[in-house]
């Protein structure tokens, strides 16, 4: 089985193994079926049709890692792949004989990412912009399938200046969450912009810093889009918004060394991708 990348477009060969026999007449694919499709996560898709034990070529574009599952039958085959784009049409599937001759063209519509916060104040759900911030939508969706923010905190509240809430490192011990990955690049300048119910990513004075921590953004803060370099955001709340107004009302203290440290503990209970 060979895997030949190319850009976005990957392609997988279905081919016949010596001495499995099959039928005489040509393949044919009857229907591609896909189950739920969330944007960074792993999808399959099941052809169905006749002759499919012999050999076909099947290409995806904004599909990553394309394999083949085990098993299959002469009238069904699996393949499964990480969906790597959103949007009407944003994944396409394309089947060939191995001659090129095309034998089924299908697309898949792609919903953007939404996420489910639960925390002891309430519920917040963020929908991730994946068109204008990539990078940064992928990044911590594998946090939030990783379970990595589940049992953490909101570690810091800023009323004064900037208007945040700021959480994604710290357990409630306090303690640093192990987990944590490689730091990723800075997309600012896309289009968005740290208003009020927006999500952000927060960093070191090193642009390219950014990890697992994030920031709700309490009010209006359009200054942090180039302070500094900007802050790169990367979703809204859709609903859930009291939970965001209760936060901007906690008082704050120093403790365990931070400041702007709530007063009351936040806890994050469960962070899941709903779609």
């Amino acid at each position: 089985m060979r895997i030949p990348f190319q850009a976005l477009l990957y392609s997988l060969s279905l081919a016949i193994l010596p001495g499995c026999g099959g039928s005489s007449s040509a393949p044919f694919v009857s229907d591609i079926h896909a189950n739920q499709l969330f944007f960074g996560q792993t999808a399959q898709f099941t052809l169905t049709g006749s002759s499919l034990d012999k050999d076909l070529n099947v290409s995806t574009k904004n599909c990553r890692g394309l394999a083949l599952v085990s098993g299959g039958s002469e009238t069904s085959k699996a393949v499964t792949c990480t969906v790597g784009a959103v949007g009407a049409g944003a994944v396409t599937f394309e089947v060939k004989l191995a001659d090129g001759t095309v034998i089924k063209l299908a697309s898949f519509d792609v919903p953007n990412p939404q996420v489910s916060m639960v925390t002891n104040l309430g519920t917040v759900l963020i929908e991730l912009n994946a068109t204008a911030a990539p990078l940064t939508s992928n990044n911590f969706l594998q946090y939030v399938n990783d379970k990595f923010y589940d049992n953490t905190i909101i570690h810091r509240i800023v009323t004064s200046g900037i208007f945040i809430a700021q959480g994604g490192w710290l357990t409630p011990t306090p303690s640093a969450q192990a987990g944590q990955r490689p730091s990723i690049a800075l997309e600012v300048g896309k289009g968005l912009s740290n208003l009020q119910g927006t999500i952000a990513m927060a960093r070191t004075a090193d642009l390219n810093s950014a990890s697992s921590q994030f920031f709700f953004n309490l009010s209006d803060n359009s200054g942090l889009d180039t302070a500094n370099g900007g802050y790169a955001v990367f979703g809204k709340v859709i609903s859930g918004r009291p939970v965001l107004d209760a936060l901007a009302k906690l008082p704050t203290s120093t403790q365990y060394g931070l400041s702007d440290f709530p007063s009351q503990s936040v806890i994050v209970q469960s962070v899941t991708q709903t779609q």
